[in-house]
């Protein structure tokens, strides 16, 4: 006699219940590995390693004279350029009343560099229309035109106005075209179009109609001065590089950074703009030396240094969103499991750290680093929310759920604070609005930002870039006299160790895949038990009613057995 656990005899199932129970854990199996492999493919990862053939498609139309009157986009364009890896290339086209290229797809290599602003300074002001069909058409054409196979290919249309040939019926006819074939015909080549209106005057709807349905992302510049702003993003949409979180103006590099490129912006034309190395000296555009390269503009300055020294640096700049892209063989990584979002839809958002293009998995690493992401609405506050370690995926991977709660465009970022490093990833996002007459769901409350160890000071997050139109905060407080050097051309500074930062508090609550793993499991079980019981249940009650007949059938037969002797 079998036992169980408890010392009680065992009850041996029948053939019958040995076999229902075998169904019904197999159905389960496949259910949980069918739900698994579905929530696993939900995980699109964007590739930020591949080549980009990307076109700018400029607005040349006489109305630019008004928008961008200090032709702004010139230093705004060349800084997009100039971010760009000798991997990608760069194409310009004017266009007005039909696209006119400027100069055909070439490699963003340093050697090209003059080559490229020549041709983006050619684009003038003194087009009569605005042709936004045959701009678009155009840039296809020079991308379908060069070799662009395993590379991402985007259009850059900057334009100030709506769809204009002189003929209103014309613009009706060229805008339907847009919108009912040459979206679909270009989401289908794999051309994601990213869309940047100068004003509010632009045919913004149209413009975000573009960018939504190929897939890129659309940005309105209020005034000139948000220009580069915008190039920023569109650079970080497209590459999505890894960058250095600026907080209090300061920044943590590390030993694993071969360049890093500070995009510093400018409350006024004349602000001054200076970093301050971890030794104390200054650079400043007259006195950096060969291992900086320094780019002046009214509006911005841009600077990359080879080689910088670990340690905390600091940039001194009246602007806000100033920006630190770097080159680093220690990358994080970040996406999202859900590519159409929906308000109110739950979502994921997963990051992980990867070293020679292998995830990090080491604890002595990860069990000292805080995972923390913010949302930034198109407007009103920011959402800050811990990411916690995914215990039932891989090691090394860190979640979070979360909804969007309005429409409109979204930045996500990412940070990786570890002891020795700090590492940020831009995600941007396009959220549609609700269908009409439905309801939309009640604002997520704002949590705080994670808190700072004892140790070490809070620093302020860095203003939140959306809308453009924000308004800048007062300078900030300059520095005490120190002395200023030129950087040498060999830069080797041992690394300065921060006091730890407090790790974020992660969030308890299962994620939606496990959650949603084991529903379905528990509803397959509820299911095929609920059949199979019901199967039992009737089989029973038919032998129930049978037996009962047969009793019947035996008493009957007694009780004329029983008579017949009476009768007699």
């Amino acid at each position: 006699m079998e036992r169980s656990l408890s010392g009680r005899p065992a009850a041996v199932p029948s053939p019958f219940c040995r076999r229902a129970g075998a169904l019904l854990l197999a159905a389960g199996l496949w259910l949980l590995a069918l739900t698994a492999t579905a929530a696993d493919s939900d995980f699109v990862a964007a590739d930020s390693s591949a080549g980009v053939d990307a076109v700018l498609i400029i607005d040349s139309s006489g109305s630019m004279k008004e928008t961008d009157p200090r032709r702004m986009r010139v230093p705004a364009a060349r800084m997009f350029i100039s971010l760009l890896g000798g991997d990608d290339r760069v194409g310009v086209i004017s266009f007005s009343d039909n696209g006119y290229p400027v100069a055909h797809l070439t490699p963003a290599t340093e050697a090209n560099h003059r080559q490229l602003f020549a041709a983006v300074d050619k684009v003038s002001a003194l087009g009569a229309y605005t042709n936004l069909h045959a701009a678009l058409k155009t840039g296809r054409q020079m991308l379908d035109e060069a070799d662009g196979e395993g590379r991402r290919r985007l259009l850059l249309l900057l334009s100030d106005g709506r769809m204009d040939t002189g003929d209103f019926d014309q613009d009706q006819a060229l805008t339907r075209a847009i919108e009912e074939d040459m979206i679909g015909e270009l989401r289908v080549a794999g051309i994601e179009v990213y869309t940047l209106a100068f004003t509010e005057a632009s045919d913004m709807p149209l413009l975000r109609t573009i960018a939504s349905g190929t897939g890129g992302i659309s940005r309105l510049a209020s005034n000139d001065r948000e220009l580069h702003r915008v190039f920023s993003t569109l650079f970080e949409s497209a590459k999505k590089p890894d960058m250095l979180p600026i907080e209090g103006g300061e920044f943590l590099v590390d030993d694993a950074i071969e360049e890093v490129t500070v995009v510093a912006s400018k409350h006024t034309p004349g602000s001054e703009i200076k970093l301050v190395m971890p030794d104390a000296r200054i650079i400043r555009p007259e006195v950096a030396g060969p291992a900086v390269r320094w780019h002046e503009s009214d509006g911005f300055d841009m600077i990359t240094i080879d080689k910088p020294p670990a340690g905390t640096w600091r940039l001194v700049s009246d602007g806000a969103d100033n920006r630190a892209y770097v080159v680093t063989d220690m990358r994080l990584e970040g996406r999202l499991d859900v590519t159409e979002p929906v308000i109110g839809e739950q979502m994921q958002a997963l990051a992980w750290l990867e070293q020679g293009g292998e995830p990090i998995t080491a604890a002595e690493i990860l069990e000292h680093t805080a995972f923390r992401m913010e949302i930034i609405p198109p407007e009103g506050e920011s959402r800050h929310l811990s990411l916690a370690a995914d215990a039932a995926a891989d090691p090394g991977r860190f979640l979070q759920e979360f909804e969007f709660t309005r429409p409109g465009s979204h930045r996500i970022r990412l940070v990786a604070s570890g002891q020795t490093f700090k590492r940020e990833k831009s995600l941007f996002v396009e959220v549609p609005p609700l269908p009409a007459g439905a309801t939309p769901p009640a604002p997520a409350p704002v949590s705080e930002a994670p808190a700072a160890s004892p140790s070490e000071p809070e620093a302020p997050t860095e203003p939140d870039p959306e809308p453009a139109s924000e308004t800048e905060p007062e300078a900030q407080a300059e520095p005490e006299p120190e002395p200023e050097t030129e950087i040498p051309p060999a830069m080797q500074e041992e690394i300065i160790d921060p006091a730890p930062e407090a790790e974020d508090q992660a969030e308890t609550e299962t994620g939606p895949g496990l959650g949603l793993i084991l529903g379905l499991f528990v509803l397959a079980n509820v299911i095929i038990g609920g059949a199979v019981g019901g199967f039992i249940w009737w089989r029973r009650r038919r032998r129930r009613k049978a037996a009962a007949r047969s009793q019947a059938d035996t008493e009957a037969d007694a009780d004329e057995q029983g008579e017949g002797p009476a009768k007699d």
